[in-house]
């Protein structure tokens, strides 16, 4: 194996068939993978197809974004990892350009590398910035764990987020290299039906509120606004047959429900 120092982390959920050969793209590093759709076809596939996965999960039950990240971080023996998805589309060149970014930077905690972006033409290539997204990073492995990885209250969307405040509030730093691209088809990693748009919307709804909670920026008017809101639209999209609306609202209400449930038994 070329690249020793680095392992390949790769979440898989109901994942679309096409999307699974892009492992391909990473047959030069260690790779570990935790499914959680529990698929015994696909995990019969790739270990047979790649030798270089050294760690492969199936899970039943679906952990959510950040304890199936942890868990799988938990696993790296590398000094550097590299968190993606199978929607993500990187070169090695680029891979081995975030460890660089690493290296050269003692305070940098994330390397993230130039997703869908144009930068307009600088001076410096690698720049600091304020955000990333989960879709692909990377870490020195020791150091990530010391920092408390991700917020595992966090099911599904917003631990991102929360991230980066953590990081902007620390001595550490998120840094990109301009020249370092990747492309992300942005929701395809899992198939669209209604369990999947369920997860993310209501754990997007439950996620924008656990983060308001977490920073005190919650008003105490908003989750009875929010209730009163979406019941209003709900009904009224029932009544002109508007289901795609009628089916957002619904996830809305059991967003702010299942938050109201975890502040309670919290």
């Amino acid at each position: 194996m070329k690249h020793s120092d680095i392992t390949v982390i790769i979440l898989l959920y109901h994942t679309p068939k096409k999307l699974i050969l892009n492992i391909k793209n990473y047959e030069d590093f260690k790779i570990i993978i935790l499914d959680q759709s529990n698929d015994f076809d696909t995990k019969k596939f790739l270990l047979k197809r790649y030798k270089n996965i050294i760690y492969y999960k199936l899970s039943v039950k679906n952990l959510g974004f950040s304890k199936a990240q942890n868990l799988l971080i938990k696993k790296v023996k590398t000094k550097y990892f590299f968190s993606t998805q199978p929607d993500i589309f990187i070169q090695k060149k680029n891979i081995l350009k975030l460890k660089k970014l690493l290296k050269k930077n003692e305070n940098n905690l994330i390397a993230v590398p130039n997703i869908n972006k144009t930068y307009k033409i600088l001076k410096k290539k690698h720049i600091k910035i304020k955000e990333m997204i989960g879709a692909a990073f990377m870490s020195k492995t020791s150091k990530f764990k010391k920092f408390g990885m991700f917020d595992e209250r966090f099911f599904f969307y917003w631990e991102d987020i929360d991230l980066n405040k953590r990081i902007n509030k620390s001595k550490f730093s998120i840094m990109t290299d301009t020249t370092c691209k990747a492309y992300h088809l942005s929701g395809k990693s899992t198939k669209n039906n209604f369990n999947s748009r369920y997860i993310r919307n209501v754990n997007f709804r439950f996620g924008e509120y656990l983060y308001l909670y977490k920073y005190n920026k919650l008003h105490i008017l908003k989750l009875p606004r929010e209730i009163l809101l979406n019941s209003l639209r709900l009904i009224l999209n029932l009544i002109f047959f508007k289901l795609s609306k009628l089916e957002k609202n619904l996830f809305n209400l059991i967003g702010i429900l299942k938050f109201i449930t975890f502040i309670i038994k919290s």
